[in-house]
């Protein structure tokens, strides 16, 4: 193996961890109230559903837009086409 290579990836990986420890030092001395078993757990949570906002998100996007749907389609005497609309002009 090239020695490049290793030395490269073993400086990455020791750049990845102290960063890591490094916010977290920062995070705990800025005064916020997270213990660092906290800290973990959210990262955890965060590393198992990355997208876990958006998705809710997005969930709530599809409900607002079924209940829109069905409020159209209870309200049986509006043409919600256009037609109408053409048939007046034409």
């Amino acid at each position: 193996m090239n020695t490049d290579n290793v030395t490269l990836v073993v400086c990455l990986t020791l750049f990845i961890v102290v960063g890591i420890n490094a916010a977290l030092y920062v995070a705990l001395r800025r005064g916020k109230e997270a213990s660092l078993v906290e800290l973990t757990r959210r990262a955890v949570h965060r590393l198992r559903d990355p997208w876990k906002d958006e998705d809710e998100a997005l969930q709530e996007l599809s409900k607002l837009v079924s209940k829109f749907k069905q409020e159209i389609q209870e309200k049986p005497g509006e043409d919600t086409s256009g037609d109408r609309q053409d048939q007046q002009i034409g």
